[in-house]
């Protein structure tokens, strides 16, 4: 078995990704065929009418879907043009060990179309999928939202005909109206950060579950958003039937549903593969990553989350790390503008204060000018809810901040005392001085 492709080093010594001979063969016939109408036959050819069986992904999750074994994927090839690339084909799918889940007894579709559409980018360069989503559009099957799932009745075809674009600002809406005005609830559910390397682990995580019917419940946003009895009716099957097919969390029932459970059960939907940093730019409201309801702000809240004292924490990649205190005051809503100072006086000074607010996805950002003797930092940062921030940073910094009287113990034994967390000692440690303040 092959890897693929390997590498070569260009005159300017920079490695580039060499092409194998069968990707080579593949896109020279893509290369000439221009409509490439065989991508859609395929899709359309390939049988559902069975029950789905449990599947691998690129990273090791398991799915529901319909996998063919090699023989029926050569039979689909030649019926539709491609018998003499077959056996390419064959190379950089079967035949790789970079995609060990992919044998002789189980080809999936998506792992089809990701070969194809790379091989068309090889041709053709950046795939645009807008220039794809006409009937009479090249390519068309190479669609990402073409899952065989969308072909079988239910919950997934009747999401993608009502279209992407509607969906993405029906789940801003419910994103924006789920209620968190309340104390959160802790809830066991599976770690972000691990579940988008394909490894399910637990975690504790404090948030504002829903129960799935009710007065304030998923059924009443959904509602609230035009969705019909059916389109709810199927949600719920989704959520609570058919988890393994679904990924969403086994803690996830009629009493508590979580935003988490809502992201998962739509990523299944859009996606047959294993979700990607594309991914994520596609469908921006099921970024698990970015769009918490942690990160979601109130208008009428603005100028209660920004004013106060900040402690901040820096950790310059490779560097030592730092401590020090921000005020920020006087926040001005219709100007959208804001002032602040450095807690010791005179250490630093603030300029250029700002803030974004998006109604449409309850996301608040700020920018400011820190001017120390010498330099000026400009920083820029998401804000959450809960009165803390981190900043961006392009050159592999860690800086973030938290509003000393609303997240941080006023106890200087709390602060930097032997048994003081380490999630709250860092902003002290380094600054010693402000934890007796």
């Amino acid at each position: 078995m092959g890897c693929g492709c390997g590498g070569e080093e260009t005159k300017e010594g920079i490695l580039v990704e060499a092409k194998s001979a069968s990707t080579e063969a593949i896109e020279k016939f893509i290369k000439k065929d221009k409509k490439g109408e065989w991508a859609f036959a395929i899709y359309d050819d390939w049988d559902v009418s069975g029950d789905p069986v449990e599947i691998e992904t690129a990273d090791g999750q398991k799915r529901m879907s319909w996998p063919k074994p090699w023989k029926e994927i050569e039979e689909l090839l030649e019926a539709n043009g491609l018998g003499k690339i077959k056996g390419h084909v064959k190379d950089e799918t079967v035949g790789l060990d970079s995609l060990p889940h992919i044998t002789d007894e189980c080809v999936t579709w998506p792992c089809l179309q990701n070969l194809f559409r790379r091989c068309w980018v090889g041709v053709n360069g950046e795939w645009v999928k807008e220039e794809h989503e006409g009937d009479d559009d090249p390519y068309r099957g190479l669609l990402r939202k073409l899952t065989l799932k969308v072909k079988v009745e239910g919950f997934t075809k009747m999401v993608m005909d009502m279209g992407e674009d509607k969906i993405r600002d029906e789940l801003w809406e419910i994103y924006i109206a789920w209620p968190v005005d309340s104390e959160p609830t802790t809830v066991s559910r599976y770690n972000r950060k691990k579940k988008l390397q394909g490894i399910n682990e637990d975690t504790e995580k404090a948030t504002w579950p829903l129960p799935f019917e009710g007065e304030t419940s998923i059924t009443s946003l959904m509602t609230a958003c035009g969705w019909n009895g059916d389109n709810i009716s199927a949600l719920k099957t989704s959520l609570f039937d058919l988890k393994d097919e679904t990924g969403v969390h086994p803690n996830c029932c009629d009493s508590q549903v979580c935003w988490p459970d809502i992201q998962q059960v739509f990523r299944s939907t859009v996606s047959e593969e294993a979700w990607t940093k594309e991914d994520n730019e596609a469908w921006p409201p099921l970024d698990g990553r970015k769009v918490t309801l942690r990160l979601k702000v109130h208008e009428e809240k603005i100028k209660d989350v920004l004013e106060g004292e900040y402690r901040m924490y820096c950790k310059p990649d490779g560097g030592e790390a730092f401590s020090y205190g921000l005020i920020v005051e006087n926040v001005d809503l219709e100007a959208c503008t804001f002032e602040g100072r450095s807690r010791t006086e005179g250490r630093y000074d603030v300029a250029n204060g700002k803030f974004h607010f998006d109604k449409r996805t309850g996301r608040l950002n700020i920018s400011y000018d820190e001017c120390w003797p010498g330099q000026v930092d400009s920083l820029s940062a998401r804000v959450k809810s809960n009165a803390k921030f981190q900043c961006e940073s392009a050159d592999g910094f860690e800086q973030k901040a938290t509003n000393e009287s609303k997240n941080l113990p006023d106890d200087p034994d709390d602060r930097i005392g032997e048994n003081a967390q380490d999630g709250v000692k860092k902003y002290y440690q380094y600054d010693q001085d402000a934890a007796a303040d």
